[in-house]
């Protein structure tokens, strides 16, 4: 499979590096445009670096993965030799229908995959109305990253807010939780953190029952988890969480308003 990779991101580098487990990424081919973050994810994954777009090969897709601002420079570089091909982007917050204007593209499917696809571990979410046909076939291989589900664009913007940046919210409650257990080493909490991390991620994943059983089978009546659990409770803090998804789906729109005038 030959693969053109526009952008060498951290994004990329997850993907990239979770299909090197299953891929041959010998023929995927990777630019930048400073060349440099290129070359040494090229080296990193062993794929190949080109420097001048019009001189590669025709490929069986293209992955992009340049931040949105670059959307214009991007259309420059390409012209119009990949016009034919089917291009798999990963840019937020810019519709299929402004992508494909933009890369002058007949074919784009959106992916929005997070970073834990590199540990194969990943969500990623598919949507597109030009490649339908192709959608079965990209949530095959993105299912080798983790889980892949095909959504129409309206829930792919909404549950990027959930899949995209939802690491970094377990990261910051996490970290908020190990400082309020100072009495040992930060290296100590941290280690103790991450395991009960993974092993109520995994018991989340393996169980049938819901999350409020799982929260449930944890406590016992008058005991310290529901002790704390209350204390939460009663400060609101289902309130907080749901002010701060507001707060992300406010930003959304603010970034698609700010690419309309670009």
């Amino acid at each position: 499979m030959r693969v053109l990779v526009l952008g060498a991101g951290k994004m990329v580098e997850a993907i990239l590096t979770g299909f090197k487990a299953s891929e041959d990424l010998s023929n995927w081919m990777i630019f930048s445009p400073s060349g440099i973050s290129a070359k040494n994810l090229g080296a990193k994954i062993g794929a190949r670096v080109v420097a001048d777009l019009q001189n590669v090969e025709t490929p069986d897709w293209i992955l992009v993965g340049c931040k949105p601002q670059q959307l214009p420079d991007l259309k420059n570089l390409l012209g119009d030799k990949f016009k034919d091909s089917l291009f798999v982007s990963i840019l937020a917050a810019v519709t299929e229908e402004e992508q494909r204007r933009v890369l002058n593209a007949k074919y784009l499917i959106r992916v929005m995959p997070n970073l834990p696809v590199e540990h194969k571990e990943g969500v990623s979410l598919l949507a597109s109305e030009s490649a339908k046909a192709r959608l079965g076939s990209f949530e095959a291989l993105f299912t080798k990253l983790g889980t892949a589900l095909i959504v129409s664009e309206t829930e792919l913007d909404e549950l990027t807010l959930l899949t995209g940046s939802g690491p970094a919210f377990f990261y910051e409650f996490a970290k908020n939780l190990s400082h309020s257990f100072e009495s040992m080493s930060e290296e100590q909490r941290e280690k103790l953190i991450r395991q009960v991390l993974l092993g109520a991620a995994k018991s989340g994943k393996m169980s049938k029952k819901s999350l409020s059983e799982m929260t449930d089978a944890v406590t016992s009546k008058a005991g310290v988890t529901i002790a704390v659990l209350e204390n939460w409770r009663s400060n609101g803090f289902a309130e907080f969480v749901k002010k701060g998804i507001e707060a992300g789906k406010k930003r959304t729109e603010e970034i698609k308003a700010l690419l309309r005038q670009s």
